[in-house]
């Protein structure tokens, strides 16, 4: 009887050490305290709640997004996670924002209704759930009131604004002001020539110029709008300092503008030039002489219909050149040259945030093209594919095809979780799971892209609209022959209409009846200049190249509008965006205010 009398005195006494010992750890609520607490009193009744306060403490210090899933797996207790979740809450909102969809900000406020960045996640979640309220200024301007923390509400305040900028300031007459620098030959013949260049393309588009004399004539206060082109040349020496020596002869330089009265920033500006070497000045200006051809076809006159530059947001300059892009809702992926990517959120455009990066390993693997296919991203290039998985923000790599494999791709679309990949040896089917390769077509095509089942492609001549069962046949479905002149590449498909880029322009197709194919409209370089992408929004056409972003009219066939932007490469729609990158840059165009139904009455001046 006095043993077990001793054991259960002793068990008490061990019992009432623990329990102050626990006392003190939870005094102290440090991860070292909890790891002794454990060492010490492992079968303690208070052991589970040590271990529990041990997680919660690291996590913490150290808080991330997976870590409080993986600790709310582990222990549900709402106590421990309401203690736990002012600390996380700001590293699972960044996974929210990186995946960018109305489900996971739905989720997210299941776990932090009345958190910090609850009111926040309502915002955004309501925007997307509205699909970005279209080109609706009305609506944008209602959704930035109601939910001015939203990371929308600035940009759907500012698409509101523009489309109100366009309705004041819309124009249909233009002056026009011609200046030669003193002591440029030819100066009467430059202003001809330049005048009537800027008159016939504005007469294309409907817009009256008028020309003003060299003090801007009695007439110029009634035309706020100006059109100045501006012309010198100049004589270089020749200069072997440089890295790369010159030598000596002309440089001419033409200025176009068109400003705005009371405006600071232009609609558009831009600037020519043409260096004539071993030219010496004489009685005719350089852009007459031989080898001028060049300057000519690359010079022209922007056309805009109002102050267009409301609409374009700041470049983003990043460090690496870039040779591609992709949008997935309001995110913009970029592919540099070097195979690296890096994900950018644009709720708001001017100020676009780093929700991620991808660094490849370094080789001499060289990258073209990126296809974003739900939650997998397709690189591919000279040196075949490589397959990333998305999750939750992250790039996991999961398979790699090399040239040897799958030769050179121009284009990639996806049916389902299989990859069609395009390119020198045709159209590839490839089991995104496995790299399964099966060969369909055996000719090299130019372009590939989708519309439901079917598959439409080019190779340099014609259009094909085909499916999976029917090039395993080896046939097609239907043809349009465009021409080897025209140059049909690659292509994108956007509700029912098919955009062929071609060497000689681009051509809108209408794919209503999807085997039979129909041309609808075709714009030609001689009209837009270099094109070197396209996308469509709304109906509309924005046509990006050497003459900056052009808008068609509601045919596709003649440009009617221009926006000045610095990046000239590639553009991608998303949503009533158009996202565009250059060299090392990245810009983002509000396509709203070319799209929302205009005012009533607009001043015409």
């Amino acid at each position: 009887m006095r043993s077990s009398t001793g054991m259960v005195l002793a068990a008490v006494c061990l019992l009432a050490c623990a329990g102050s010992a626990w006392e003190r750890v939870r005094a102290e609520d440090t991860a070292a305290a909890y790891d002794r607490y454990l060492r010490d009193h492992a079968d303690s009744d208070y052991a589970s709640q040590a271990r529990a306060r041990l997680a919660l403490v690291r996590l913490r210090s150290k808080p991330t997004a997976e870590g409080y899933d993986a600790f709310r797996a582990e222990f549900p207790d709402e106590t421990l996670l309401a203690e736990l979740r002012p600390s996380v809450e700001s590293r699972v909102f960044e996974r929210v924002r990186a995946i960018g969809t109305a489900s996971a900000h739905r989720e997210f406020l299941e776990d932090f209704s009345a958190g910090e960045f609850a009111e926040r996640a309502r915002g955004n979640l309501e925007f997307l759930e509205a699909d970005g309220f279209g080109a609706r200024p009305e609506a944008l301007a209602a959704f930035a009131e109601r939910h001015p923390a939203s990371d929308f509400a600035a940009e759907a305040r500012r698409s509101a604004e523009a489309v109100s900028v366009r309705d004041l300031s819309s124009f249909r007459r233009v002056g026009l002001s011609v200046e030669i620098a003193p002591g440029t030959p030819s100066p009467d013949r430059l202003v001809r020539v330049f005048s009537e260049r800027a008159t016939r393309r504005y007469a294309e588009a409907g817009i009256a110029l008028v020309p003003l004399d060299a003090e801007g004539g009695p007439s110029a206060a009634s035309l706020p709008v100006r059109l100045t082109i501006r012309h010198q040349e100049e004589t270089l020496r020749a200069d072997f300092t440089a890295e790369h020596g010159s030598a000596s002869g002309i440089l001419a330089t033409t200025h176009v503008t068109l400003t705005r009265a009371g405006v600071a920033v232009p609609i558009w500006s831009d600037a020519f030039s043409f260096r004539a070497a071993g030219a010496v000045r004489g009685d005719n200006s350089v852009l007459f002489g031989v080898g001028t051809q060049g300057f000519w076809s690359s010079f022209f006159v922007p056309v805009a219909t109002w102050n267009t530059s409301a609409a374009v947001r700041q470049v983003r300059k990043l460090e690496k050149p870039i040779a591609s892009l992709a949008v997935s809702g309001t995110r913009a992926i970029v592919l540099f040259t070097d195979g690296d990517l890096e994900m950018f959120d644009l709720g708001d455009p001017e100020q676009p945030v780093l929700l991620g990066a991808y660094r490849r390993k370094r080789d001499l693997s060289r990258w073209s093209g990126l296809h974003v296919a739900g939650d997998r991203i397709v690189l591919f290039g000279p040196d075949g594919i490589e397959v990333l998985a998305l999750r939750g923000g992250r790039f996991v790599p999961e398979l790699v095809l090399a040239r040897g494999e799958v030769g050179t791709i121009v284009a990639v679309e996806s049916l389902g979780r299989e990859i069609v990949a395009a390119g020198s040896r045709g159209i590839v089917l490839i089991d995104g799971d496995k790299g399964q390769r099966e060969v369909l077509l055996e000719r090299p095509v130019q372009g590939l892209a989708r519309s439901g089942d079917r598959l439409l492609f080019t190779d340099g001549v014609s259009l094909f609209v085909s499916t999976k069962s029917l090039l395993r046949e080896r046939r097609v479905e239907a043809e349009l022959r465009l021409g080897r002149g025209f140059g049909p590449g690659p292509l994108h498909v956007d509700d029912g209409q098919l955009l062929v880029l071609a060497q000689r322009g681009v051509a809108v197709v209408d794919l209503s009846v999807p085997n039979q194919p129909r041309l609808q409209s075709r714009i030609d370089t001689s009209e837009a200049g270099e094109i070197s992408d396209a996308a469509r929004i709304g109906g509309r056409v924005f046509l990006l190249g050497e003459r900056g972003l052009q808008i068609t009219d509601a045919q596709g066939a003649h440009v009617v509008d221009s926006a000045c932007v610095a990046a000239r490469l590639r553009v991608a729609s998303a949503g009533r965006h158009l996202v565009m990158i250059g060299d090392k840059t990245l810009q983002v165009v509000d396509a709203t205010p070319f799209l929302a139904e205009p005012a009533m009455a607009a001043p015409l001046p």
